[in-house]
């Protein structure tokens, strides 16, 4: 007689281990992190630990409570973590990791696994590793969401010394780290395939695998049938974040002038919080307005003939892009504001690498309403195939049943 096959062992109680408070869900790490938590909480306990360094984040714990069966904070803000890192800079450490090491956060963490029967960890980023020894009883998984030490070699090749000598010197002290905690841990995970690959290139062989992000489809769904006027271009993200700071200088110094000499009146909004000094003296250009932080993207994506994704420096998978795609906006981006989406012309995209193409490829949808509509539909679609929180929250609590049965 055959012998029955074992039911899955499904964790009961996670120590879920984040760098910010996953709420509001409005940039990349926090919209992965909030996901996960939301998905796994309605079969699991979760003891969320998370650092604070916003003072306006204070009021988001109360969001967050209900999720958790434990929620532990602390603050990480003032000049503490800059001291850190420098005293990491003297002492050969990775800067990152020093500037997320909270002693108060720590004694959280070490009260929580003495009153608590942890099954399994979650270690939301690299930084946040050093909250769980590597004798732990149980097993974990590290959610790198991208290989963190490639970013900074890339800060490096966009700046002048000494920055580039600090941004190299990071890149090579936060590798070792990361692979010396893949190798201690049981599972990495990454945003993206290719992102996956690198670490398992450079790590040696450690388990590593892609869990991609999704959208929020009923929110970022078009609710009009109106389509956003033709001369109307959006950016949208995080105005102080070095990549899109470098993406839109880009775009509005050596892309917008060869587009205005065909459609003059074209705008370009750049919507996201923290604008930066650089990024507030564009607003003075023609075809220029920086808008800022808002509540609510959504209505800049509906009324966008294109959504811009023109990245020189970008890891992992660009929620923007996604988002838009979703709200049926067609995207010209370069081929960097595509990797880890497996989407192809026929799925609402256009793919450009120099200023001169990447104008024509914005110029042809300006021209052609019907175009910016049968892509826009063709995106929407394809993000509904391939990017839905369901199927991120499944493979991760797959990823949990295997490591967790691995130990046992």
């Amino acid at each position: 007689m055959a012998r029955p096959q074992a039911l899955p062992i499904l964790p009961v109680n996670i120590l879920y281990l984040c760098h910010r408070i996953p709420y509001p869900p409005n940039k990349g790490d926090k919209i992965r992190a909030f996901h996960q938590i939301q998905y796994l909480a309605k079969r699991h306990r979760l003891h969320v630990a998370c650092l604070i360094d916003a003072e306006e984040d204070r009021a988001h714990v109360a969001h967050l409570t209900p999720l958790c069966a434990s929620l532990d904070t602390a603050w990480r803000g003032g000049l503490a973590p800059k001291l850190r890192a420098a005293g990491a800079l003297l002492g050969g450490g990775s800067l990152s990791v020093a500037a997320f090491r909270v002693p108060e956060l720590e004694r959280r963490v070490a009260r929580r696994l003495e009153s608590e029967p942890i099954d399994v960890a979650i270690v939301f980023s690299s930084q946040m590793g050093q909250y769980v020894s590597p004798e732990a009883p149980f097993p974990t998984i590290v959610d790198f969401v991208d290989v963190d030490s490639e970013k900074w070699r890339d800060y490096a090749e966009r700046s002048r010394w000494p920055l580039s000598w600090l941004y190299r010197a990071e890149a090579a002290r936060l590798g070792q780290y990361e692979r010396a905690l893949a190798r201690r841990h049981e599972e990495s995970v990454f945003v993206a395939e290719n992102e996956a690959d690198l670490f398992r290139t450079s790590a040696g062989g450690v388990r590593a695998r892609a869990i991609p992000n999704g959208v929020d489809l009923e929110y970022y769904r078009r609710r009009s049938g109106d389509r956003g006027a033709a001369p109307n271009l959006v950016f949208v993200g995080m105005m102080d974040y070095f990549p899109n700071v470098d993406a839109v200088v880009w775009f509005v110094e050596e892309i917008l002038p060869l587009l205005r000499k065909d459609h003059p009146d074209a705008m370009l909004r750049i919507v996201g919080r923290n604008p930066t000094r650089r990024i507030l003296s564009l607003g003075r250009r023609p075809g220029v307005q920086v808008v800022g932080g808002v509540a609510d993207v959504r209505p800049y994506l509906v009324d966008a003939a294109v959504s811009v994704a023109p990245f020189r420096i970008a890891r992992g998978l660009q929620n923007k892009v996604l988002e838009a795609m979703a709200m049926e906006v067609p995207v010209v981006g370069t081929p960097l504001a595509f990797q880890g989406i497996a989407a192809t012309p026929d799925d609402g995209i256009r793919r450009a690498e120099d200023p001169a193409s990447f104008a024509r490829a914005v110029s042809d949808l300006l021209r052609d309403p019907g175009q910016r509509a049968a892509m826009g539909l063709r995106g929407r679609r394809f993000v509904e195939r391939h990017h839905r929180w369901q199927d991120h929250g499944q493979a991760l609590e797959k990823l949990l049943n295997e490591v967790v049965e691995r130990r046992r």
